[in-house]
């Protein structure tokens, strides 16, 4: 049986608190900067601050001759005669409104984001696991049947003849019973699978396995002891399947 479980992304985690914690504080200030840039104008640049205005020339009762030029054109000093420097400062706060505006708009987008990839997701369909049936009545019946050849396997020649003997007739068995191989996996490994599937007593089984890989690889003689632990083992093997065949 197989599950899913759902992760929190860290990017749109993150993106959602940081949107969530900028976006009152860019909103207050774009307000703030939108109102400053409708109201602000130019800005007087030069000139003393809180000064009156100067009061309009009140003409006097005997005009006095202005020199002009020649061609009859003001000059520039006429022209520019009562006018100041003054800077238009307004941009900076279409600037700050801009800013800000983009700012929120990039919050924005970080909390769309943020939604979109932690929005539900229709779970998806769990794969079709097969288990595999290990057909423990027959094996355990074939190898209760098959028991006295067991044990007489374990007599034949030496200690080390007789413990492979007798695993070798375990691995007939659980062949004969049907259990199919799985890939890559020999008849050893098969029959250890089987007899630790089965209710049996497991260290019985791991002691015949032992015993076995002792004798068929290794180059030390073997004793009486180890065809007594073999036996011994085999034994409790037919023991248990007994019982649990009586218990059915």
């Amino acid at each position: 049986m197989t599950g899913r479980t759902g992760s929190t992304d860290s990017t749109g985690s993150s993106g959602w608190s940081g949107a969530r914690a900028l976006l009152p504080t860019l909103v207050v200030l774009g307000l703030l900067a939108l109102v400053w840039a409708a109201s602000t104008g130019p800005v007087r640049m030069l000139g003393t601050a809180g000064a009156r205005p100067p009061e309009p020339a009140v003409p006097s009762e005997r005009p006095t001759a202005t020199p002009t030029p020649s061609n009859g054109m003001p000059t520039y000093r006429e022209l520019t005669r009562g006018v100041r420097a003054t800077a238009d400062l307004s941009w900076i706060g279409q600037l700050v409104a801009y800013t800000v505006l983009l700012a929120v708009c990039f919050a924005g987008y970080l909390l769309v984001r943020s939604m979109w990839r932690n929005r539900w997701r229709r779970p998806e369909k769990p794969a079709d696991v097969t288990f595999e049936k290990t057909p423990d009545g027959p094996v355990g019946e074939a190898l209760v049947r098959d028991a006295a050849e067991q044990l007489a396997a374990v007599e034949v020649g030496g200690p080390r003849d007789g413990i492979v003997a007798c695993w070798l007739r375990l691995e007939e068995v659980v062949a004969a019973s049907g259990v199919p191989l799985h890939p890559a996996e020999t008849s050893t490994e098969l029959a250890t699978r089987v007899l630790q599937a089965l209710d049996v007593d497991p260290r019985a089984v791991a002691r015949l396995a032992e015993l076995y890989r002792e004798a068929r690889f290794s180059e030390h003689p073997m004793t009486e002891t180890s065809r007594a632990q073999a036996r011994d083992a085999l034994r409790t093997l037919h023991e248990d399947l007994r019982r649990a065949g009586s218990l059915r």
